[in-house]
């Protein structure tokens, strides 16, 4: 057999649905031996059915007593199951699965694997065996991604076919001096382990290549990056005395240290590119003001990107304010900017009269152009695409690139997503601020936070009440801010006078509510997550956020940084609705216990997973089969350290052409990666 050959035309999946092979990725026998199973199920020994216990879940193996449809009130159905051993029976029960009362007889033998509440098994996976099938019983066994139209039985059994008869063709792309286990007999081991150390060790060396491989692609970039000309930007005392006259106060030990480093890649003959990240509050536009001012003393233009009016607006006045009296022009554009403004701004921007461009995705648009664009400064980075971001850096000759985020990075990530960049971070607080004090609430409890609202605004301070939706659906469980704001007007807050802002306010209305909030003739700004950036009002003391089990940690922890702006004592509430999951009520204990938002950042990753938390998509963070970027952060930096290694001794990769190959077939249109063709 050849790892070439059809998949198909092994036993057990030559009668597969037409295309259901292509479905799973599946086109060689090659592609069947490296397609990984999801888990493991050790089946040489069943837990009797006598000795479950409710809550838990296990695997069990029986024979199906009895077994029917029934159909209930709603005019919904289940197919009901009683599954029997030595010990005794259960019940078990499948939604949306009729074709079950034909394929599982009386007297079938069944392995079920799912979770036992109140005495029963509720939407099992289940699987039909045979006493004489030594594939599937008393071993630990593979259970594999699956589509329609094919069976883990029969593809367990075209997998042992295959590695049977084609594994000694695979060859191991990675280098000797690796010192790993041998590709082959990883494979072998991972999809039929003999125990459960050996399973450890070819599951260390999978996660190891699918690391090895992705840090390959962040080095070559990084190299790249390294070897482009760009513009080194001068500097001097009187520049420095100059810019600092410009930030009104004292930058704090951690902006001065992310500001030197900034700086120094600035003064460089190659482009920065760093991520500035620094919490909600932590002083992040000034450190970026420095930057700024740096490149316009070199007369070369900034651009700063942000994803929302809302903040492209406050970082404009934030950065007007600063440099009223000077020479330095600063413009704003956002897609609503009148047709005769923006035609003039984009003739001022191409010929040189601007010099700090803040703007939304507005300047990203092919008819913006900069007569010599020198900085580009990206806020809330991780709400704009690779692609949006290059297309703003491309209206440059390779400008120097600050990214920032409010988000906190884990360091898994950091060597992941954001691998290609250096890193400064702001861990220091500026001198005054108060941590914020978070309290969850029920439902039934929430009157204690509208209260904490009330008594704020008695003292001429404001709040927020920031709810998951606009508007109520029949798809969601959850509040939505324009029923909540007709609400709190006419119970809660009745006397207040409260405004409402959502992605649909208009964006003139929405400007007029931001001005009002700041002056203070709104007390409670109610809203979406449109209010999760940008808007610094020191006056703002009390966050509620209601169904707040619908955000992720990182939300949570945004919206948390709208208020303790100042040196006022601050609260944020999270009311959590009727129906709160397990995993929701943990999150909501973590935002209890800290405002460390680095650790807030872990748990979150922790719990969601990257492409939940950051956007696999827009990062190009491949979606890891084997590897868990939390669990797996050991090898990780092993296989980061061994591919930059790797890379110092050869670039091109050409002196282990195996591996050169099956990175190109990896990457191949996923990287610009000139130095491997």
């Amino acid at each position: 057999m050849l790892l070439s050959d059809p998949a198909g035309q092994l036993p057990g999946l030559g009668k597969a649905r037409p295309g259901a092979l292509k479905q799973l990725g599946i086109d060689t026998v090659a592609d069947l031996i490296h397609h990984l199973p999801r888990r493991h199920e050790d089946r040489r020994s069943f837990r009797p059915i006598l000795s479950l216990q409710d809550g838990e879940s296990a695997i069990v193996r029986g024979e199906v007593l009895s077994i029917r449809t029934v159909r209930t009130r709603a005019r919904r159905s289940f197919v009901q199951a009683s599954v029997g051993d030595e010990s005794g029976e259960i019940s078990v029960r499948w939604w949306n699965m009729p074709w079950l009362t034909r394929s599982l007889a009386v007297g079938t033998q069944v392995v079920l694997y799912g979770r036992v509440r109140k005495g029963a098994i509720t939407q099992p996976e289940f699987e039909v065996v045979s006493e004489d099938d030594s594939l599937h019983i008393g071993r630990i066994v593979p259970i594999y991604p699956l589509t329609k139209g094919i069976t883990t039985p029969a593809l367990r059994r075209a997998v042992h076919t295959a590695l049977e008869g084609a594994l000694h063709e695979v060859e191991d792309p990675l280098p000797p001096e690796l010192d790993l286990p041998p590709l082959g007999e990883a494979l072998r081991a991972m999809h039929f382990p003999p125990d459960r150390k050996a399973l450890a060790r070819a599951k260390r060396r999978l996660i190891f290549d699918e690391f090895f491989y992705f840090e390959l692609a962040v080095g070559l970039q990084r190299l790249r990056a390294k070897r482009q000309k760009g513009v080194a930007q001068k500097w001097s005392r009187e520049v420095d005395r100059r810019i600092r006259a410009r930030i009104p106060f004292t930058l704090t030990g951690a902006q001065e240290r992310a500001a030197k480093e900034i700086l120094e890649d600035m003064r460089a003959a190659t482009p920065m590119n760093r991520l500035l990240q620094g919490d909600v509050g932590s002083g992040k536009t000034a450190v970026a003001l420095y930057a700024a001012l740096v490149a316009i003393a070199n007369r070369t233009q900034v651009a700063f990107l942000a994803p929302t009016e809302i903040l492209a607006r406050q970082h404009e006045a934030t950065l007007t304010r600063a440099l009223e009296g000077s020479d330095v022009t600063v413009e704003l554009l956002v897609g609503g900017t009148p047709a005769a403004e923006r035609r003039r701004i984009l003739a001022e921007l191409a010929s040189g009269g601007i010099d700090l461009m803040v703007g939304t995705h507005a300047l990203l648009e092919p008819s913006i152009e900069f007569e010599r664009l020198g900085l580009v400064v990206v806020d809330e980075q991780h709400k704009f695409g690779v692609s949006q971001r290059a297309k703003l850096i491309r209206k440059g000759v390779r400008p120097d690139v600050l990214v920032m985020t409010a988000t906190p990075i884990p360091r898994t990530l950091a060597l992941t997503a954001y691998g290609d960049l250096d890193v400064s971070v702001i861990d220091e607080m500026p001198p005054g601020r108060k941590p914020c004090a978070t309290r969850v609430l029920t439902h039934l409890q929430r009157q204690v936070a509208y209260d904490a609202v009330r008594a704020a605004a008695a003292q001429g301070l404001r709040g927020f009440v920031i709810y998951p939706l606009v508007s109520e659906s029949e798809d969601v469980d959850a509040d939505a801010a324009e029923e909540g704001y007709r609400e709190l007007s006419r119970g809660f807050l009745r006397d207040l006078n409260v405004a409402l802002v959502t992605g649909r306010t208009p964006a003139e209305e929405r400007q007029r509510c931001m001005q009002a909030f700041r002056s203070g003739a709104i007390d409670v700004l109610v809203g979406t997550t449109v209010l999760e950036v940008g808007v610094d009002v020191p006056e703002a003391t009390v966050i509620v956020v209601e169904s707040a089990e619908r955000f992720g940690l990182s939300t949570l922890h945004q919206l948390r940084g709208r208020v303790g702006r100042s040196g006022h004592a601050s609260s944020c509430f999270l009311v959590s609705g009727n129906k709160t999951t397990d995993e929701a009520r943990t999150r909501l204990r973590v935002m209890e216990e800290t405002n460390d938002g680095f650790r807030i950042a872990e748990e979150d990753l922790r719990l969601r997973g990257p492409g939940e938390v950051f956007g696999t998509r827009q990062h190009g963070l491949p979606e890891f089969r084997v590897a868990d970027l939390v669990r797996d952060f050991e090898v990780l930096r092993a296989a980061r350290s061994e591919a930059f290694a790797l890379l110092e001794r050869d670039r091109t990769l050409k002196s282990w052409p195996l591996l050169r190959k099956e990175f190109q077939r990896r990457f191949r249109g996923r990287f610009d990666l000139y130095e491997v063709g």
